[in-house]
Order: C-alpha cells, then sequence, then structure tokens
C-alpha cells in the first residue's frame, strides 16, 4: 500500500536538497557569465566530464541505497552497517583513481574530446578539470554517505548539509570571482571547498549515526557483503557511463557547431534542470521506497500500487512547474546576460522540451529507478544503453552532419530518447517477476 506521509516525509527533504543543488548551479553558471561565454563554454564541457566520473560514485551509492534499504525493511541492521562501510571505502578509493588519473592526464583528455573549441575555452575547462578532479574523493565520499542515509529513510541530514554546501559554494565563488578576480579558478576552488566541507560533515554525521552507522562495522571489504552492491552498482555504473558518455559525444557534436550552441545548450540545460528538480527528486525517492517495500516482501498489485504513485505524482509535478516557469523564462534566460543569437537557441530548445518533459520524462526515468530497485538492473541498463547509442547519439551525429537543425535537432533526439526508455520501461514493468507478482516468493495476498 502506498504510504502518503512516508512518501511526503521522504519527499521535501531530497526536494530542496535538489532544488538548492540545481539553484546553485545556476547561480555559478550567471558567475561565470560574468567572465564571457567562452567561460560559460569551458565550465560545460568540463561537467560533461565530471557527469562521466560521477557516475561511478552515484551508481555505486544506489547499489548501496537499495542493499541498506531492503536490509532495513528485513529488520537486518547488522547488514545495513556492513553494507555502509564497505560501500564506502570501494567508493572513495574508486573516485582517488580517478582524481589521480585526470590530474596527470586531464589536459590531454580535453584536447582529444573538444579539439575544435576555442583555445581560450580549452585553457579554461583545463584550469576547472584540475580542481574537478581534486574534488571527486570528497563528492564520492558525500554521494555514498547520503545514499546510505537516504536508504535508512533520513533524507534530512542530507538536505541540511547540502544546504550548508551550496551557502560555502556561492558564497566563496562570489568572493573568489567578484572580489579577487580570479574568473574560472575561482569557481573551481568554490566547487572544492564545498565539496570537502560536506564530505567531513557527512562522514561524522554517520559514524556517530543511532541508525545506520559506520563506526559500528569493519572496514575489511567482504564478498558476501559488497557483492550484492555490485550486482545493483556496476550495472547501474555500465549504464550510467554509456549514458554520460553519450552525452559527453553529443558535447563533442555541440561543440562543433560553434561557442554559441555551446554556451545556449549549457544554459537550457541548467534551465531544464531548475524545471526538473521533483523528478529528479522522485527518482531518489522511490530507490527507497520501492527498496523498502521489496525487503518486507510487498510485491506483485501493491508494489505496483506504489510505482504508479510515484510515477503520476512525478507527471503531476513536472506539469505544475512547467506551467508556472513558462511566463518566467524570459525573466530567467536574462540572469545569464546570453547575446542575442545564444538567448534564441535557448528559446527554441525550452519551447519544444517543457512541452513533452512532464510526460515523457517521469516513465523514462521515475519508472527505471523503481524497476532497479527490485534487483533488476541487468534490463534497465541494456535499454538506457540501446536508447541513447541508437537514438540520442546517432541522431545528434545525423543532425550535425546531415541536417541544418543546428542545437534544436540534437534536443529533438534527446526528447525522442525520452520516449522510447519510457514505452521499454513500460513493457519491463508489466514483465517484470516482483512487479507483476509471478516471484515464487510474492505473497498471496499481494498478487
Amino acid at each position: 500500500m502506498f504510504d502518503r506521509k512516508l512518501f511526503f516525509r521522504l519527499l521535501w527533504p531530497v526536494l530542496i536538497e535538489q532544488a538548492l543543488a540545481t539553484t546553485i548551479g545556476m547561480v555559478n553558471t550567471m558567475m561565470v557569465s560574468g567572465v564571457g561565454m567562452t567561460a560559460i563554454s569551458a565550465v560545460s564541457i568540463v561537467s560533461s566530464l565530471n557527469f562521466l566520473i560521477m557516475n561511478l560514485f552515484t551508481s555505486f551509492a544506489t547499489g548501496a541505497t537499495v542493499v541498506v534499504a531492503q536490509s532495513i525493511g528485513a529488520g537486518d541492521m547488522d547488514k545495513a552497517n556492513r553494507t555502509a562501510v564497505q560501500s564506502m571505502v570501494v567508493c572513495v578509493l574508486t573516485a582517488v583513481a580517478c582524481g589521480i588519473a585526470f590530474l596527470i592526464f586531464g589536459g590531454a583528455t580535453v584536447n582529444l574530446l573538444f579539439g575544435e573549441a576555442e583555445e581560450q575555452v580549452k585553457q579554461y575547462a583545463r584550469i576547472y578539470l584540475n580542481y574537478s578532479a581534486l574534488s571527486y574523493p570528497f563528492l564520492a565520499a558525500f554521494s555514498m554517505a547520503s545514499g546510505i542515509l537516504r536508504g535508512s529513510g533520513n533524507t534530512r541530514s542530507p538536505m541540511r548539509i547540502s544546504i550548508l554546501s551550496n551557502g560555502i559554494n556561492v558564497g566563496v565563488g562570489a568572493l573568489c570571482i567578484y572580489i579577487f578576480g580570479w574568473g574560472v579558478s575561482g569557481v573551481g576552488i568554490a566547487l572544492l571547498l564545498s565539496r570537502v566541507a560536506s564530505a567531513c560533515l557527512i562522514a561524522l554525521l554517520l559514524y556517530h549515526n543511532d541508525g545506520v552507522n559506520i563506526r559500528k562495522s569493519s572496514m575489511k571489504v567482504e564478498r558476501d557483503t559488497i557483492v550484492p552492491v555490485l550486482k545493483i552498482g556496476v550495472p547501474t555504473c555500465i549504464d550510467g557511463l554509456i549514458f554520460n558518455g553519450g552525452k559527453l559525444i553529443i558535447q563533442t557534436f555541440v561543440t562543433a557547431l560553434g561557442t554559441a550552441a555551446l554556451a545556449a545548450n549549457s544554459i537550457a540545460g541548467s534551465i531544464t534542470e531548475l524545471i526538473n528538480i521533483p523528478g529528479t527528486s522522485l527518482s531518489l525517492v522511490a530507490v527507497t521506497m520501492v527498496g523498502q517495500a521489496i525487503g518486507s516482501r510487498v510485491y506483485g498489485k501493491e508494489l505496483r500500487k506504489i510505482i504508479r504513485s510515484l510515477t503520476g505524482y512525478a507527471v503531476v509535478f513536472l506539469v505544475v512547474t512547467t506551467l508556472v516557469t513558462v511566463p518566467l523564462l524570459p525573466l530567467i534566460t536574462q540572469l545569464y546576460s546570453p547575446p542575442d543569437d545564444v538567448k534564441g537557441m535557448i528559446y527554441d530548445v525550452l519551447n519544444m522540451v517543457l512541452l513533452v518533459m512532464p510526460l515523457l520524462w517521469p516513465v523514462a526515468f521515475v519508472l527505471p529507478s523503481c524497476i532497479r530497485s527490485t534487483g533488476d538492473s541487468a534490463c534497465v541498463t541494456v535499454v538506457s544503453v540501446l536508447s541513447m547509442w541508437f537514438v540520442r547519439v546517432l541522431g545528434a551525429w545525423f543532425t550535425v552532419h546531415y541536417t541544418g537543425w543546428g542545437l534544436m535537432g540534437i534536443w529533438l533526439f534527446w526528447c525522442t530518447d525520452w520516449l522510447v526508455r519510457g514505452i521499454a520501461f513500460i513493457i519491463r514493468a508489466k514483465t517484470s517477476p516482483y512487479i507483476s507478482g509471478k516471484h515464487w516468493q510474492a505473497q498471496p495476498e499481494n498478487v
């Protein structure tokens, strides 16, 4: 049965956290716009690289969230604690390796992937990437600890720490850019300091937490404990790597369209993230609610009610945010101070995206979060990989090389990808053994 009180208790802290994170991202982009469109373009292309690496951390965190939620649902706190500690160790060590690699090869990576960009853009990108690489271990620690706490039902603590972290990001960023005039370096310093602070605070919280607690278990990685996390995390990671890898390839196609298109793509993406705050929040809440339901042996009809409610709420919330945002678009766009040619491309993209996102995005992303929480990560990965590369990437390549559609054409195939994913995940949900109630452990009253 769908527990509305639990839903809103979990949702509002995540909603606030996501709203803050997205708003801070927008503010950072606005501050960088004062340096110029080349700076916005540089931060944008590095962000596409960062998303690729961040996927490793969030994938591990998703696996840990699901296992912790299922363990708590089954009343096994010892397993939840062991999962928390060992997942944290694996995730942070992975982040350290990634950070070292990008500090050494970051410049070459920028030149290889974005060689067609202006030299000033590439120079700024190399600077920002160095600061990003230094922050990876701290980002990994925060992502994992947040996932563990959410899996235990504690969504308020990550929200509170996120508020403080984002405040540090904006405050230090404004100081470095407007007072010291450090430009892109200032943005990087603010990013690094905010992630260090958030990681230290949430690690202390998890160490002294009354529920799931990393102090109560050994840091030694055990096969029986980490394998369930990896069974969910690895397919999720592959999904995310290929998904964000596809976005990275698309970014190289956008680079070929020029600096104006790069800036427009970055700003349109930033505004889209603002509108989609409820959808992103619902995806995170879905992992906890469905994971705990599976741990409590809720299958079949009752599980379908939970999933329908989660997806339905996402649709309603996105319709509301879209209707509120549309009249404010000129004002929001002007905050980025774009030139007229960039502004025109932004409006073209957003007019199309806002028309379809409320209906397509929830089924394309909230529903697979629910499916993944049943332990069915493989199917979600296969669908995501095929749709990303055969719809988004191939479509972007076709647009750039064989049409004159420009940035609008790339986003057209982006929206088509949402449609294809949604259809595939609806079909999978109908045949899933847990969701359909055909699993051999399903309770009769839930079938």
